[in-house]
């Protein structure tokens, strides 16, 4: 539920600076927590730590380079509105050669849970032209905000629609950039959007947690692929090679 958020250039703190010597899958959370920087959040695969030398820095902590790799990926590459308000910065970021990420960011808060523009901002998200929203996210909108369906065009959201475009005229045009450019559709997770210091939305965790490795090169990619192909071809092979009687 914690996140990053773009600050001026001229603050941009590495794990190096920070002391963070420990990257590997095995020891980095130990030693995360060995040194300071407690557990302020969790996701399927990471950890964010905060640290009391450092308010305003977070360190995520994934033990596989998961979807949080291919979003800062993206954003270190840049598109549209990537620097703007309502996309988070990253400061720093490392896979280990066991594929465990860590990348550092500034801290966010959580929003309000009556805040008037929540529901609206998590619709955006979820509206994937197309394509049917899962019934598993539909119920969690539903228990969070009862008030309004997770559908930019419901008519609950008349008013708001229209009060949140005067307020944050770039957030939709962000989420729109954001989808054209990911290798994957948008996940509407309730957690995804954080605050900002100026109180705005943040675009935190979007992209689902299997990671496409758009960290890696594309030489490295298209050589994983070949990798996986062969692994799951032998494995093929080998559930069909006869069992002794």
């Amino acid at each position: 539920m914690f996140g990053f958020r773009t600050q001026e250039k001229t603050f941009s703190p590495s794990l190096a600076a920070l002391g963070i010597v420990e990257r590997s899958a095995a020891g980095a959370y130990a030693a995360l927590l060995a040194t300071g920087w407690s557990e302020i959040g969790f996701g399927y695969h990471g950890t964010v730590h905060a640290h009391p030398d450092h308010p305003n820095v977070v360190v995520r902590f994934a033990r596989k380079a998961d979807g949080f790799g291919d979003y800062a990926a993206l954003l270190r590459k840049g598109f549209a509105g990537s620097n703007g308000p309502h996309a988070p910065r990253i400061y720093d970021m490392h896979v280990s050669r066991c594929g465990a990420l860590m990348t550092v960011g500034s801290r966010l808060t959580n929003p309000a849970h009556d805040i008037w523009w929540l529901a609206y901002a998590h619709a955006v998200i979820a509206d994937h032209p197309g394509v049917a929203m899962d019934d598993g996210v539909r119920d969690r909108f539903k228990v969070e905000w009862p008030a309004h369906e997770p559908r930019v065009d419901h008519a609950s959201f008349d008013g708001i629609r229209e009060a949140f475009r005067a307020t944050w005229p770039g957030y939709e045009t962000y989420v729109a950039k954001l989808r054209a450019v990911s290798p994957q559709g948008l996940d509407p997770n309730i957690g995804n959007v954080l605050v900002g210091s100026d109180g705005s939305p943040v675009v935190n965790d979007p992209l689902c947690d299997d990671g496409y490795g758009l960290w890696r090169s594309p030489l490295s990619r298209v050589l994983t692929r070949y990798a996986e192909v062969l692994r799951r071809l032998a494995g093929e092979a080998l559930g069909r090679s006869p069992v002794p009687a």
